[in-house]
């Protein structure tokens, strides 16, 4: 698109222009020949528009491209073939397509929405893309609602669609070989948002964004391609804050559309929060694949982006739940300090480090991805009350 703006742009200075001397000159003895010149330049312009368009698909491969390649890593999963490795989009006027879909006529809806995307789920060898309608697939969303969408009970109405997500094996590729198998995932999401703005939040009330891991990755990117609440200062003025926590956002994210904005505090509303956690062992930022050069890190125990040492005492507690009894996790107060140390989030003075075992090849040892709602819970929660009253007193 940016040949066809320099073009539009020099017409509109050549010819709307009210005191152009060199125009007037030709539109007031000549006027057909004026407009013609202005039609020709309209028509280059829009036939500009057109190539770059091109230009850019080209540079995209489509899913049919993908067809018979073994993708992902660190192991590749079968040969790719569209026509069974394609399952079946969500109808999101179906509450089987929600993990979570409250109404007003299942009781009182709360002031504010949270609209939640779920983590990787899917890791298994073959299966390259989340079919919705796989019974285990659907417990593990449902579990991140326990785990980590919980920092909203009480707080926030929690609408969680299913998303054809794809395998954890096909994440380190999704924005680049594996991007048109990333994009089936983003289209339900789309839609999933469309469909509750319309028929849910109906621009009642302010709201949430909140994801971990994948999710997160798809928040961000819909973010910065103008989608969910960041398409217009109108829109994001309903975003209480986004939580996109497990992720990367760098300058170049922010480029990409200024109205994405990095939290620097803890009352601050319209803004992203960020963080990747690790232990203070070096080098295990090089092994967290989530974060990325020049990352922006806030540090939930002070929700500030600068370097300061927060203690454990400002840690509230760290909660872990347990699959066999969800409703007593178990809770340590002042769990861990925190610190920004180059691109991630650096924990010390670790009340007990079994709660934090590696638990899948893809975050090792001392890479604590799978634990950074659990770390810092408490602080959480207590930060979406706060952005919340600021949202609610402005």
């Amino acid at each position: 698109m940016g040949h066809a703006k320099i073009v539009l742009k020099a017409a509109i200075v050549l010819f709307c222009k009210p005191n152009h001397k060199k125009m007037n000159a030709i539109k007031r003895p000549f006027p057909a020949l004026f407009y013609t010149l202005l039609i020709v330049c309209v028509s280059v312009a829009l036939t500009t528009c057109k190539t770059d368009k091109k230009a850019q698909s080209m540079n995209q491969p489509d899913i049919q491209s993908l067809k018979g390649k073994k993708l992902g890593l660190p192991a590749a999963l079968p040969p790719f073939n569209p026509e069974k490795d394609i399952p079946e989009a969500p109808d999101y006027a179906k509450t089987a397509c929600w993990v979570s879909r409250p109404s007003s006529d299942t009781g009182t809806l709360l002031s504010v929405d949270v609209f939640w995307v779920y983590p990787t789920v899917l890791s298994d060898s073959t299966t390259y893309l989340m079919d919705i309608r796989d019974p285990v697939l659907r417990q593990k969303a449902e579990w991140t609602l326990v785990e980590q969408a919980s920092i909203f009970d009480k707080q926030a109405n929690i609408y969680a669609p299913f998303y054809r997500q794809n395998n954890v094996k096909i994440n380190p590729v999704m924005l680049t070989e594996a991007r048109p198998i990333f994009e089936l995932g983003q289209q339900d999401l789309i839609a999933a948002f469309d469909y509750f703005m319309q028929h849910f939040n109906k621009g009642e009330r302010p709201i949430i964004l909140a994801a971990h891991s994948q999710g997160s990755v798809r928040v961000v990117e819909l973010s910065k391609a103008g989608k969910l609440l960041s398409g217009s200062p109108e829109l994001s003025a309903k975003l209480i804050a986004a939580y996109v926590i497990g992720y990367s956002i760098t300058p170049a994210d922010l480029k990409a559309n200024p109205l994405i904005k990095i939290s620097e505090q803890a009352t601050e509303t319209g803004c992203f929060i960020t963080y990747n956690t690790v232990s203070d062992e070096k080098g295990k930022e090089n092994q967290a694949p989530t974060v990325r050069p020049e990352s922006f890190v806030v540090n939930p125990l002070t929700w500030k982006t600068d370097t300061t040492f927060a203690p454990a005492s400002l840690n509230i507690e760290a909660v872990f739940f347990r699959h066999d009894d969800p409703a007593h996790p178990v809770r340590y107060p002042h769990f861990a300090s925190a610190q920004k140390k180059g691109n991630a989030l650096v924990i010390k003075d670790i009340a007990n480090i079994r709660e934090l075992a590696a638990t899948s090849p893809t975050f090792p040892e001392g890479v604590y991805h799978m634990y950074d709602y659990a770390i810092f819970y408490e602080n959480l929660r207590e930060n979406v009350s706060e952005r919340i009253s600021a949202y609610e007193n402005k």
